[in-house]
């Protein structure tokens, strides 16, 4: 048995194989981590073209129905200018006044139906994506949490393993060293 009373400082196999588990475990959870910030963004950007084709369609209405008004208008002037006397004019002028006033109101009822049901899609799109979020973060949190009690206990299992280790040589020093001096 040699004699020797410097300690071993050679890392125990032990250590490093929970270090090199601990590492891929972390490893792990990061690449997670970020696959779920990919997905989120994508889903993000997927919703953002979803209210931006929602917004470009209501413009489009707007256009359309302010085309529509203008050409109404035109018409209205054609037929004024054909107008034979002043009861004509007055007689087009209130059929036009009155058709307009319907026109207008649906078309403001259309758009505003239009508007409430883009934000109301678009928060119902908003909670979803909240919702999703946040149960990625539990899950997430809830795998790094057991990742971190995993490697606490590794670590306080090798702790003991090296604690025993450490008596069991001083205990083989001290007897080593008790017979040498009967020697």
């Amino acid at each position: 048995m040699p004699n020797s009373f410097v300690p071993n400082l050679e890392l125990p196999a032990e250590v490093r194989a929970i270090a090199e588990k601990n590492v891929a475990q972390a490893r792990q959870a990061f690449e997670a981590l970020f696959q779920n910030a990919r997905a989120t963004v994508g889903e993000g950007e997927s919703h953002l073209d979803e209210v931006l084709a929602s917004v470009q369609g209501l413009r489009t209405k707007a256009l359309d129905l302010m085309q529509n008004n203008m050409e109404a208008s035109f018409d209205f002037l054609q037929k004024m200018v054909s107008a034979r006397s002043p009861q004509d004019v007055l007689s087009l002028q209130a059929a036009f006044l009155s058709q307009q006033m319907k026109v207008a109101a649906e078309q403001a009822r259309s758009l505003g139906q239009d508007a409430k049901g883009l934000g109301e899609a678009s928060m119902r799109s908003l909670d979803e994506n909240t919702r999703i979020l946040t149960e990625r973060v539990k899950t997430l949190s809830a795998a790094a949490a057991q990742n971190a009690q995993n490697a606490a206990e590794d670590l306080r299992n090798v702790g003991e393993s090296m604690v025993n280790a450490a008596k069991a040589n001083v205990e083989n020093a001290t007897t080593s060293f008790q017979e040498n001096l009967k020697k």
